[in-house]
C-alpha cells in the first residue's frame, strides 16, 4: 500500500508555486509569497493566471513528508542520534554543519550497523575519499613546513653575511703615523683655542 501510494505521489502532476512578478522582473527571487494585493488576478484565481496552493495538490496523508525510498528524513548530528533510529521506518540525514572527521565516524558507524543514508549514495566510497583527503592535506602541510624552515635559514644566512660585511667595513688596518698625526692636530687646535681666549681677556680689559 505504501508503495503504491509513493508511486502515485510521484506520478502527480504539481506546478510550481512562485511569486507572479518572478517570471517578469530579475530583481524578485523565484519563491511563493500569497499574493496580497486587492485587485489581484492570482489571488482571485482567474483563469490563465498561475496556479495558488490548493489541498488538491497534497500528497497523501500516509506518504505525506517521506523520503522517496519511503523512510522517515531525520536529521543526525552525532553517533547518538545517528545510533538511536529504527532502521525499519526512518533513515539518517547527516547535518551540513559536521565536520569532515566526525562525519568519517558516522559513516563508518552507519556501513557497520547497516543505516541508511538518505544524503550519501556510498558511505564507505565516501569515508575513503575523506581518509585520503585527510592524508593528502597532511602531505601539503610537511612541505609547507620545509618550505618556511628553508626560507627563515636563508634569512639566517643572509643576515650573518650581511653582519661580516659591516664588520669588515668598520674595523679596518689604520695605516702608520696617522696616530701620531691626529693627537698632534688635535694639540695644535687646543693651542689655537686657548690663544685666541688669551686674545680676547687681554682685548676686553
Amino acid at each position: 500500500m505504501k508503495e503504491q501510494l509513493l508511486k502515485l505521489r510521484k506520478e502527480m502532476k504539481k506546478p510550481a508555486f512562485v511569486v507572479k512578478e518572478s517570471n517578469f522582473s530579475a530583481r524578485v527571487k523565484v519563491r511563493w509569497r500569497f499574493p496580497r494585493g486587492r485587485h489581484s488576478k492570482v489571488r482571485q484565481m482567474h483563469c490563465g493566471r498561475p496556479a495558488m496552493p490548493n489541498p488538491g495538490y497534497g500528497a497523501p496523508v500516509a506518504v505525506r513528508g517521506l523520503h522517496s525510498s519511503g523512510l522517515e528524513m531525520v536529521l543526525v548530528h552525532n553517533a547518538e542520534e545517528l545510533q538511536s533510529l529504527n532502521q525499519k521506518t526512518q533513515g539518517a540525514i547527516i547535518a551540513a554543519s559536521v565536520g569532515a572527521r566526525k562525519r568519517v565516524s558516522l559513516l563508518q558507524t552507519a556501513q557497520q550497523k547497516n543505516i541508511t543514508l538518505l544524503n550519501v549514495k556510498d558511505a564507505g566510497a565516501a569515508a575513503k575519499k575523506l581518509v585520503s583527503d585527510f592524508e593528502q592535506r597532511k602531505e601539503v602541510r610537511k612541505i609547507r613546513v620545509v618550505e618556511a624552515t628553508k626560507k627563515e635559514e636563508q634569512k639566517r644566512k643572509r643576515a650573518e653575511e650581511k653582519e661580516e660585511k659591516k664588520s669588515s667595513h668598520s674595523v679596518r688596518d689604520v695605516p702608520n703615523g696617522t696616530k701620531s698625526e691626529t693627537k698632534e692636530s688635535a694639540e695644535e687646535h687646543l693651542k689655537k683655542e686657548h690663544e685666541m681666549m688669551e686674545k680676547t681677556i687681554t682685548k676686553k680689559q
